[in-house]
Protein backbone atom coordinates (compact mmCIF):
# COMPACT_ATOMS: atom_id res chain seq x y z
CA UNK A 1 0.00 0.00 0.00
CA UNK A 2 2.75 2.26 0.90
CA UNK A 3 4.28 2.19 -2.82
CA UNK A 4 1.06 2.52 -4.31
CA UNK A 5 0.67 5.75 -2.16
CA UNK A 6 4.38 6.45 -2.86
CA UNK A 7 3.42 5.82 -6.47
CA UNK A 8 0.36 7.90 -6.99
CA UNK A 9 2.45 10.88 -5.28
CA UNK A 10 4.64 10.89 -7.61
CA UNK A 11 2.49 10.85 -10.58
CA UNK A 12 0.62 13.35 -9.55
CA UNK A 13 3.94 15.46 -8.93
CA UNK A 14 5.04 14.34 -12.46
CA UNK A 15 1.46 15.86 -14.07
CA UNK A 16 1.70 18.73 -12.06
CA UNK A 17 -1.04 17.99 -9.63
CA UNK A 18 -0.81 19.06 -5.92
CA UNK A 19 0.43 15.97 -3.64
CA UNK A 20 -0.69 17.48 -0.96
CA UNK A 21 -4.08 18.70 0.39
CA UNK A 22 -4.26 22.67 -0.79
CA UNK A 23 -5.00 25.19 2.50
CA UNK A 24 -6.85 29.31 1.97
CA UNK A 25 -6.17 32.57 3.91
CA UNK A 26 -8.43 35.25 3.71
CA UNK A 27 -7.95 38.68 4.87
CA UNK A 28 -9.84 41.68 4.79
CA UNK A 29 -7.91 45.86 4.00
CA UNK A 30 -9.35 48.85 3.77
CA UNK A 31 -9.12 51.33 1.49
CA UNK A 32 -10.00 55.08 2.38
CA UNK A 33 -9.43 58.78 1.29
CA UNK A 34 -10.18 61.59 3.13
CA UNK A 35 -11.87 65.13 0.99
CA UNK A 36 -10.95 68.11 2.13
CA UNK A 37 -12.73 71.45 2.05
CA UNK A 38 -11.37 73.51 -0.32
CA UNK A 39 -11.90 76.26 -3.47
CA UNK A 40 -10.10 77.74 -6.47
CA UNK A 41 -11.04 80.43 -8.89
CA UNK A 42 -10.62 80.00 -12.52
CA UNK A 43 -8.16 82.01 -13.78
CA UNK A 44 -6.80 83.78 -17.06
CA UNK A 45 -3.94 85.37 -18.26
CA UNK A 46 -1.03 85.75 -15.41
CA UNK A 47 -3.86 84.20 -13.28
CA UNK A 48 -6.37 86.90 -13.37
CA UNK A 49 -9.05 86.19 -11.80
CA UNK A 50 -11.20 88.79 -15.12
CA UNK A 51 -11.55 92.38 -15.73
CA UNK A 52 -13.84 95.22 -16.13
CA UNK A 53 -13.80 97.21 -19.05
CA UNK A 54 -16.12 100.50 -18.84
CA UNK A 55 -14.65 100.97 -22.61
CA UNK A 56 -14.88 104.64 -24.14
CA UNK A 57 -16.66 108.14 -22.85
CA UNK A 58 -16.57 112.11 -23.33
CA UNK A 59 -14.23 113.49 -21.44
CA UNK A 60 -15.80 116.60 -22.49
CA UNK A 61 -19.25 115.53 -21.87
CA UNK A 62 -19.63 113.26 -19.60
CA UNK A 63 -21.33 109.93 -20.05
CA UNK A 64 -22.54 106.42 -18.21
CA UNK A 65 -20.55 103.51 -18.71
CA UNK A 66 -21.59 100.14 -17.19
CA UNK A 67 -19.66 96.59 -17.82
CA UNK A 68 -19.37 93.44 -16.03
CA UNK A 69 -16.22 91.39 -14.79
CA UNK A 70 -15.17 89.04 -18.03
CA UNK A 71 -12.99 85.99 -17.65
CA UNK A 72 -12.46 85.46 -21.54
CA UNK A 73 -16.40 84.89 -22.48
CA UNK A 74 -17.82 84.05 -19.36
CA UNK A 75 -19.41 86.67 -16.69
CA UNK A 76 -18.65 86.83 -13.46
CA UNK A 77 -16.15 84.90 -10.78
CA UNK A 78 -16.14 81.50 -11.32
CA UNK A 79 -15.53 79.84 -7.92
CA UNK A 80 -15.28 75.97 -7.46
CA UNK A 81 -15.69 74.37 -4.35
CA UNK A 82 -15.82 71.17 -2.51
CA UNK A 83 -19.63 70.16 -1.74
CA UNK A 84 -20.91 71.07 1.65
CA UNK A 85 -18.85 74.47 1.69
CA UNK A 86 -19.85 77.67 2.10
CA UNK A 87 -17.44 80.35 1.46
CA UNK A 88 -17.39 84.14 2.08
CA UNK A 89 -15.97 86.61 -0.46
CA UNK A 90 -15.00 90.08 0.47
CA UNK A 91 -13.59 92.77 -1.63
CA UNK A 92 -11.26 95.76 -1.16
CA UNK A 93 -11.98 99.57 -1.92
CA UNK A 94 -9.25 99.32 -4.81
CA UNK A 95 -5.75 100.60 -4.73
CA UNK A 96 -7.04 104.62 -5.24
CA UNK A 97 -10.19 105.02 -2.60
CA UNK A 98 -10.90 108.27 -0.85
CA UNK A 99 -13.77 108.58 1.69
CA UNK A 100 -14.93 105.17 0.99
CA UNK A 101 -15.57 105.80 -2.61
CA UNK A 102 -13.58 103.33 -5.29
CA UNK A 103 -11.82 106.08 -8.00
CA UNK A 104 -9.58 104.77 -11.10
CA UNK A 105 -6.29 106.75 -11.45
CA UNK A 106 -5.23 108.45 -14.85
CA UNK A 107 -2.20 105.60 -15.67
CA UNK A 108 -0.12 108.61 -16.97
CA UNK A 109 -0.11 111.29 -13.83
CA UNK A 110 -2.02 109.07 -11.50
CA UNK A 111 -3.85 112.60 -10.43
CA UNK A 112 -6.68 112.84 -11.78
CA UNK A 113 -9.38 110.24 -10.46
CA UNK A 114 -12.79 109.13 -12.15
CA UNK A 115 -15.29 107.36 -9.10
CA UNK A 116 -16.92 104.31 -9.58
CA UNK A 117 -19.30 101.81 -8.31
CA UNK A 118 -19.25 98.03 -7.81
CA UNK A 119 -22.43 95.67 -7.25
CA UNK A 120 -22.43 91.72 -6.69
CA UNK A 121 -25.07 89.65 -7.82
CA UNK A 122 -27.24 91.74 -9.91
CA UNK A 123 -27.94 94.10 -6.60
CA UNK A 124 -28.96 97.72 -6.46
CA UNK A 125 -26.40 98.77 -3.58
CA UNK A 126 -23.01 99.37 -4.46
CA UNK A 127 -21.01 96.40 -2.88
CA UNK A 128 -18.67 98.10 -0.07
CA UNK A 129 -16.37 95.28 0.12
CA UNK A 130 -18.59 93.09 2.64
CA UNK A 131 -18.35 90.07 2.42
CA UNK A 132 -21.15 88.16 0.47
CA UNK A 133 -21.90 84.40 1.88
CA UNK A 134 -21.77 81.57 -1.45
CA UNK A 135 -22.81 78.20 -0.52
CA UNK A 136 -22.22 75.29 -2.60
CA UNK A 137 -24.58 72.57 -1.75
CA UNK A 138 -24.61 68.87 -2.21
CA UNK A 139 -23.95 68.22 -5.54
CA UNK A 140 -22.54 71.49 -6.70
CA UNK A 141 -19.24 72.74 -7.23
CA UNK A 142 -19.52 76.13 -8.94
CA UNK A 143 -20.85 78.98 -8.41
CA UNK A 144 -20.61 82.29 -10.24
CA UNK A 145 -20.41 85.83 -8.38
CA UNK A 146 -21.80 88.14 -11.11
CA UNK A 147 -19.57 91.66 -10.67
CA UNK A 148 -20.84 94.83 -12.37
CA UNK A 149 -19.28 98.26 -12.08
CA UNK A 150 -20.56 101.61 -13.07
CA UNK A 151 -19.53 105.19 -13.29
CA UNK A 152 -20.75 108.50 -14.12
CA UNK A 153 -18.60 111.80 -15.77
CA UNK A 154 -20.43 114.34 -14.66
CA UNK A 155 -17.53 117.19 -15.39
CA UNK A 156 -14.57 117.19 -17.94
CA UNK A 157 -12.08 114.82 -17.31
CA UNK A 158 -8.27 114.55 -18.66
CA UNK A 159 -7.79 112.25 -21.91
CA UNK A 160 -6.12 109.13 -20.88
CA UNK A 161 -6.35 105.52 -19.58
CA UNK A 162 -7.56 105.23 -16.29
CA UNK A 163 -7.51 101.54 -13.81
CA UNK A 164 -7.81 100.43 -10.63
CA UNK A 165 -7.10 97.53 -8.86
CA UNK A 166 -9.80 95.60 -6.64
CA UNK A 167 -8.49 92.59 -4.53
CA UNK A 168 -10.97 89.91 -3.90
CA UNK A 169 -10.67 87.31 -0.77
CA UNK A 170 -12.50 83.79 -1.20
CA UNK A 171 -12.54 82.44 2.34
CA UNK A 172 -13.92 79.03 3.47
Amino acid sequence: MALLVRRLVAAAFALGLPATASAELAKLFTVSASIANGCFVETGAAGAWGAINLGSLNGVTGGTAEAELLLGQKAGLQLNCTPGTTTTVTADLGAHPSGGQRRMAHMGTGQTMIPYLLFANGASTPWAGEGISISFPAGTSRQTLLLRATTVLSKPVAAGSYSDTVRITVSW
